[in-house]
């Protein structure tokens, strides 16, 4: 039972991302799981140098495969392909923008490539340069005027800092499009906008207007409705992935990158894990 349970805890069970795919001719092999949980597995390739055909440039890919193994013997992978179609035809969308993942297509029943974007999400602190917010309020408001709702843009995780000092958006896995800009579409871009000064106050308050600073902290009803539901769901979580983690139910991989979300310490002492280690 036990031994079931740790591998149904898992998108792609214990077996995890494949450590090798092929992509046309070329060959790829794992070098990074970014995140592994319930939904999803995100990890990233790179080309097997001794198997690049000549005068073919390969650029690193990621590949995110959504839910697949069953829980508990109920089949989950209709799950994984809606998230899969989902979020393939967000990007299929945005693909005109350059800030966003560059989608190569569906991989297997659940999952899908892009090419990598090289850089530092905001949870690991980079320098940000002065027109960065500027450069993701243009990048947001391009966004929304195709009428998607980011939605996750509370997390900073998604947030990435491009080698060029660049804003670039990626996990677009509950972002909504909408068919026309109504009501619903109106309130989520609204609140992506609270959560982007929200961002901007916590990692560069100097750049703030005093406007801007105001509305970072108008908190709309809604926000504060999803926070009085998600409080206990988040307090029954907490003790839930610290029991996991204690009775080593969910492994703490050091080969994973971990962030805030998904650094096993944040659920407590009793959680066993390694520090982590700086990443490159």
């Amino acid at each position: 039972m036990t031994e079931r349970l740790k591998s149904d805890m898992y998108a792609c069970g214990l077996s995890g991302l494949p450590s090798e795919l092929s992509v046309g001719t070329i060959s790829y092999r794992l070098v990074r799981t970014f995140k592994h949980d319930f939904f999803a597995a995100t990890g990233l390739y790179e080309p097997a140098e001794d198997k690049i055909p000549e005068a073919v440039c390969a650029h690193p890919l990621v590949l995110k495969v959504n839910r697949r193994q069953s829980f508990f013997g109920i089949p989950l992978n209709w799950l994984g392909r809606r998230l899969q179609q989902h979020e393939i035809k967000i990007l299929r969308h945005l693909q005109d923008l350059d800030q966003v993942p560059k989608l190569i297509g569906p991989w297997g029943k659940t999952g899908f490539l892009y090419e990598y974007i090289e850089g530092c999400s905001l949870d690991e602190k980079p320098e940000i340069r002065d027109s960065f917010f500027d450069e993701l309020s243009d990048l947001i408001r391009r966004i929304h005027e195709k009428n998607v709702c980011y939605v996750d843009f509370n997390k900073r995780g998604n947030i990435l800092a491009g080698r060029d000092g660049r804003p670039y958006l990626i996990d677009f896995q509950i972002s909504h499009h909408a068919g026309r800009r109504g009501w619903i579409c109106r309130l989520l871009q609204r609140e992506d906008c609270y959560h982007l000064l929200k961002h901007k106050r916590r990692l560069r308050p100097d750049l703030l207007s005093e406007h801007e600073r105001q509305d970072s902290y108008r908190r709309s009803f809604w926000i504060q409705l999803h926070r009085a539901v998600a409080g206990p769901f988040r307090f029954v979580r907490r003790h839930l992935m610290q029991w996991l983690y204690h009775h080593e139910i969910l492994q703490s991989d050091p080969e994973t990158q971990r962030s805030p979300e998904n650094d096993p310490r944040r659920f407590g002492r009793s959680a066993k894990s390694k520090k982590p280690t700086q990443t490159d």
